[in-house]
């Protein structure tokens, strides 16, 4: 005879309510955290008026007080958007069986025999979403544009083009959109119960197409790689290169085409693909000898060769830690995980029926949306910090090696006048850094450096 807590187990997982009231839970709780985390950023934040003595000669009082009024502005608005657009819309569409009749509704739209299908109901269904969710967004947008003003004005273009730019995107959005859920709905239809593995494939090939072509694919759509005009950068880092074994070729400086692009170098690849680019807005006025070609603005920006050669130790690091690959086993490790989450939920009826669907009726599309949306967000929740510690740790590393080459203080200074340059406030509250942030602070990254540079001279003494 089976055990009563197997039946009652039997009894939650088939209880369209329960389960209802489980995913409202999930979702409340998932959100209040967020919440609580957004507070702590706000008095951590707010208990600092002045401006920490390591980077006062970089960043001006009152740059400090207005950078200071707009993340605490920025930070309680947030708050609100959260309660009010997530967690209480949230419970009311779940509770009131929103999706069911927005599925309705879809279903109405379908005017010829052939729009019936359920990948054209679903592109109706998608498309209705879509709408929605950007006027219930609306407000929040609009008072965010009005009142939480930017810290830093940006050439906008003309309002024709920027209106033509719109129409664009939102054709080619449409078009992507709908070629993303006829392909789901097909593929589903054609896998049944190895969906799952369909999507895991899917997303692998994904991803071994991207390491194959992003290498190929800055250059057009970041910017114009440029050769290195400067011979006493370019011997530093070909110096630092040779350390390392690391070939100078593949460092590439690319001329941004946004000059409002933060300063930036990354490394990425691997085996012959990889790469360290360095974005021409790092180097001292862009790397220009004659000053007349550059905005006032960006006169002064940038940093000197050192530093810039100790930024470039920090990304080898990443190369000689094999952070790049840790990186995509940790994703694939993700995927094998979530795919086999999903294969579990994503054909179970009484999930649909408690978000009010009559039982039988399992549109595609809306059980990726609950299942992706609501019923795995303690997983994806907890996941996303994990990997987020992961890429913490990574930069640590990175530090470390720089470190190691005897880079600190070229590094320490290049993240003061990174941060300078690019107006990134530099307080956070710990909790809610390692819950959002892939990088440390800048100030938890040189107080790393400090202690390791402490360590080594207690130790020689």
């Amino acid at each position: 005879m089976p055990s009563s807590s197997s039946k009652m187990s039997a009894h939650f997982w088939n209880d369209a309510e329960i389960i209802l009231y489980i995913i409202i839970a999930v979702l409340v709780v998932d959100n209040l955290w967020a919440v609580y985390l957004q507070i702590r950023e706000i008095i951590a934040v707010h208990e600092v008026d002045q401006v920490p003595p390591v980077i006062s000669p970089y960043l001006p009082q009152d740059l400090f007080n207005k950078m200071r009024t707009y993340k605490i502005h920025k930070c309680w608005f947030t708050v609100i958007n959260t309660l009010l657009i997530v967690v209480f819309s949230g419970i009311l569409e779940l509770f009131f069986g929103f999706y069911p009749w927005l599925w309705d509704v879809a279903t109405k739209c379908s005017l010829a025999k052939w729009m019936e299908h359920e990948a054209c109901v679903s592109i109706f269904f998608v498309l209705l979403l879509s709408l929605y969710i950007t006027l219930k967004a609306c407000p929040g947008m609009l008072y965010e544009k009005l009142f939480i003003k930017a810290l830093q004005e940006r050439k906008h273009p003309p309002w024709l083009r920027r209106i033509c730019r719109e129409i664009i995107d939102t054709i080619l959005a449409v078009i992507f959109m709908s070629l993303t859920v006829v392909s789901l709905v097909f593929m589903v239809l054609w896998l049944k119960e190895y969906t799952a593995v369909g999507l895991y494939v899917q997303s692998l090939l994904l991803t071994l197409l991207l390491i194959l072509l992003v290498p190929f694919l800055i250059d057009p759509f970041v910017g114009k790689r440029v050769p290195l005009e400067n011979a006493n950068l370019r011997s530093d880092l070909e110096h630092l290169t040779d350390i390392v074994d690391f070939p100078m070729r593949q460092v590439h400086i690319i001329r941004v085409n946004d000059p409002n692009t933060p300063s930036n170098a990354f490394f990425y690849g691997s085996c012959c693909l990889k790469r360290i680019v360095i974005f021409d807005t790092l180097l001292l006025n862009r790397g220009h000898k004659d000053l007349s070609t550059l905005s006032p603005e960006e006169v002064g920006k940038g940093l000197r060769d050192s530093q810039v050669v100790a930024v470039v130790a920090h990304e080898l690091g990443h190369w000689v830690h094999g952070h790049f690959y840790k990186a995509i086993f940790m994703f694939q490790f993700h995927m094998i995980l979530m795919m086999c989450l999903f294969h579990v939920l994503f054909t179970h009826g009484p999930i649909y029926e408690a978000v009010g669907f009559e039982a039988g009726l399992q549109p595609i599309v809306v059980g990726f949306l609950i299942v992706f949306g609501f019923v795995l967000t303690p997983y994806l929740t907890m996941s996303n910090f994990c990997m987020l510690s992961a890429t913490r740790h990574f930069e640590y590393q990175a530090d470390s090696f720089a470190w190691e080459m005897g880079f600190s203080k070229d590094l320490r200074q290049a993240l003061l006048k990174l941060y300078a340059d690019n107006l990134a406030f530099p307080i956070s509250d710990p909790c809610y850094s390692s819950w959002n942030h892939t990088h440390p602070t800048m100030l938890d990254r040189l107080n790393r450096l400090e202690k390791l540079q402490q360590r080594l001279d207690s130790n020689g003494t």
